[in-house]
């Protein structure tokens, strides 16, 4: 018997010295506590019963260690163990993972004539350095960097593989001027690679608010790009020539003269729009949304006498500044749920639960008295847990089942059929469901030590801990863990066990979690030049993690300089101080603080400053002739095309950001479960995915429909 220690302390580890770790000499016999033990019973006994400060444990160390304690051989030293490759070693075939857990276990020891020698044989086939300037094979110095095309199969070295696991592989070992790079580029970039079509080839300039027709839905131009976008049609397919002769004339050769007065449009709402309240015009019942179409068609033009009377009339009924943390009437805690078609009374008066919750997220912050009423009033009427066909496991987007006779794809199932007939989890009808098409739709992926929920914490690889007796690096018990799959016994019990000591959060420059990053803004770190992106990749090589002392003082330092917030109104090139827009010349060249750019970069730079900001208003001074095509040339809609006409469904539910298609969610990416969405699987690292028929996963890439400057923003600052 012996008394229990606190485990909110460290425990003793026997062969643990300062902040380094050595492997137990398990099968050494000592003398310990009145009989002879092996150093894995003193091991395990010391940690059960020892704090790691105590003088017990102290003493224990300074009599035991060198008897029971050695350091391993270390096959590549500083260099990258290349786990999973299978050599033939003392007459045996084994991957350099399981030789360097059989050094623990053999007691192979660093420096000895044993290590020495097998570092000779393996080093070469088991280890490898990160290269400094990683090589990309569709990266070219004439053409910049193309796609590659995933599962081309080629042959390279002897070996056959996929373009997209030997751009993988070349991206992790191999640099840019390396010969086997170079190799690999000369042979393979024609089969590999290739350039994605673009809508305008190389004579037009994509106009991007025209208004054009897709699959019989009017998208603006720029719009349909994005739906384009990922398709992997290739520029000189025929699929490219007969797409862009579709919509050149649409897209490409200037601007649309369907509206032409557009740009001087008469705009009742500065900020915030609520399309669908009802107001009276002229003696007819018509929604906001409606209403701005009749101004526009009837010649009511920003400045007039009209437009001044219609803003007096309508602005208070239409107009609404919108919160920056809007309110979920259906969050509870970190989890987004769904909302119910239901009929409740609020305030005295019956309505229904999708047009408070919209009320909410475009009026309410999340700190109001009034959301958290009104989420502790209607929560339990207004939100379920909406069934889900996999629920921990995978869901296949690309799986066809029959579901009551009809063909559908398992996501169909999950995102729509759930939500639009209100099925909830844990019902009879979710079980039936789950039960009929579980093994078509769901399978699982290898066990990922560092993955907590949603969340992706980076991996303490040359971290040693101590478990199960046994003392091996965190990169050696994550590699182990892949073994299992996720959803498994063993995986979440490792997980539990090891997370803490081998996973951590890294730190951010910002404080504020809403906040954007400028990485390519110069500044002085340390007394050296450097980027706000040096800075960030210093404190992830150097495993700062989130809330440390160092995190803190970074982020004191560098956020003011590196760290924007989204602006209240984001500064468009070609947007008036009056909020009127015109065309963007998207691709043509200027001179921009000293740089040769396109309009469209100068417009994505300008994404973080405020619409009335100096930076903005010298830009649109400088480049508005370039850049922008005058209004009576055929300005922009400020619609473009794209909203719902008078004669369209006004469906409460599209209005607002939508309410969650699964049971946790992040709240800004929460959608309504009566339209139909897409989930996007990101296969990570992997090459191929368990599933439970057996089957490979290949990668499924949906469209994310945000906001352009946003999206070039980003590609800006990766660049």
């Amino acid at each position: 018997c012996y008394e229990a220690i606190d485990y909110s302390t460290p425990s003793c580890s026997l062969c643990k010295r300062g902040e380094a770790w050595y492997d137990v000499n398990g099968d050494v016999e000592v003398y310990f506590e009145g009989s002879n033990r092996t150093c894995t019973e003193v091991s395990n006994s010391l940690f059960r019963k020892a704090e790691d400060d105590s003088g017990y444990c102290l003493a224990a160390k300074n009599e035991y260690f060198p008897s029971c304690c050695f350091e391993k051989c270390d096959l590549c030293q500083g260099s990258q163990l290349d786990a999973n490759v299978e050599v033939a070693y003392n007459e045996t075939a084994a991957t350099c993972l399981e030789l360097g857990l059989n050094f623990a276990a053999d007691i192979v020891m660093k420096g000895s004539e044993e290590c020495n020698a097998a570092r000779e044989i393996l080093f070469e086939p088991c280890c490898y350095m990160t290269p400094t300037d990683p090589c990309v094979l569709c990266q070219s110095d004439t053409a910049g960097q193309g796609d590659v095309r995933d599962d081309v199969s080629v042959s390279f070295y002897g070996s056959t593989t996929t373009c997209f696991d030997l751009n993988s592989f070349l991206v992790s070992r191999e640099d840019q001027l390396g010969f086997m790079c170079q190799s690999a580029k000369s042979e393979l970039q024609e089969s590999c690679c290739f350039q994605e079509c673009s809508l305008c080839g190389s004579t037009g300039n994509l106009y991007w608010d025209n208004p054009t027709t897709f699959n019989d839905i009017t998208f603006a131009c720029g719009e349909l790009t994005w739906v384009l976008s990922g398709s992997s049609v290739e520029e000189g397919s025929e699929e490219c020539i007969q797409m862009q002769s579709t919509y050149y004339d649409d897209c490409c050769s200037g601007p649309s003269a369907l509206i032409p007065d557009a740009g001087n449009k008469c705009d009742i709402c500065p900020s915030g729009k609520d399309w669908y309240a009802l107001v009276m015009h002229d003696g007819n019942p018509m929604t906001c949304l409606e209403l701005d179409s009749v101004l526009l068609q009837k010649g009511v033009f920003d400045d007039s006498a009209e437009c001044e009377q219609a803003v007096l009339d309508y602005s208070s009924l239409c107009c609404y500044i919108p919160p920056e943390k809007p309110c979920n009437l259906c969050q509870s805690g970190q989890k987004s749920y769904s909302v119910l078609d239901q009929t409740v009374t609020y305030n005295g008066a019956d309505t229904n639960c999708y047009g408070i919750y919209n009320y909410a997220w475009t009026r309410l912050e999340t700190e109001d008295d009034a959301c958290l009423v009104t989420q502790n009033d209607l929560f339990d009427d207004c939100c379920y847990v909406k069934c889900s066909i996999c629920q921990d496991y995978q869901l296949d987007q690309e799986g066809l089942v029959v579901h009551e006779g009809t063909t559908m794809a398992c996501s169909e199932i999950e995102n729509y059929f759930m939500g639009a007939n209100e099925i909830t989890q844990g019902s009879e009808q979710c079980g039936r469901i789950q039960q009929e098409h579980w093994n078509n739709c769901c399978y699982d992926l290898p066990c990922d030590l560092c993955v907590s929920g949603d969340s992706q914490n980076e991996l303490l690889v040359n971290q040693p801990v101590l478990y199960m007796g046994v003392n091996r690096t965190c990169g050696d018990w994550s590699v182990l863990a892949e073994g299992e799959l996720s959803q498994s016994d063993v995986c979440i019990a490792t997980k539990n066990d090891l997370s803490d000591s081998c996973c951590f959060k890294e730190c951010s420059l910002c404080r504020d979690t809403g906040s954007l990053i400028k990485w390519n803004h110069p500044l002085t770190y340390d007394g050296l030049a450097s980027t706000c992106l040096d800075v960030y990749m210093n404190l992830r090589s150097e495993n700062v993690q989130d809330g440390d002392d160092r995190c803190q003082s970074v982020q004191f330092t560098v956020s003011h300089e590196c760290c924007h917030k989204m602006p209240t109104n984001q500064c468009s090139l070609c947007q008036s101080s009056n909020g009127t827009f015109l065309n963007t010349n998207w691709n043509s060249e200027v001179n921009y603080q000293g740089e040769i750019v396109t309009c469209g970069d100068v417009n994505a730079m300008l994404s973080s400053e405020e619409l009335d900001g100096i930076l903005c208003l010298s830009a649109r001074d400088d480049l508005w002739n370039q850049c922008c095509t005058p209004p009576q040339q055929g300005g922009n809609t400020g619609l473009g095309g794209i909203l719902p006409t008078a004669g369209q469904n006004n469906d409460f539910g599209t209005l607002a950001p939508g309410v969650s298609d699964s049971d946790e969610s992040d709240q800004t990416g929460s959608r309504n479960p009566t339209t139909t969405a897409s989930s996007e699987r990101d296969d990570g690292a992997f090459a191929t995915f368990f599933r439970r028929n057996g089957a490979q996963s290949s990668q499924l890439y949906t469209l994310a429909m945000v906001p352009f400057v946003i999206f070039a923003t980003s590609l800006i600052n990766l660049m």
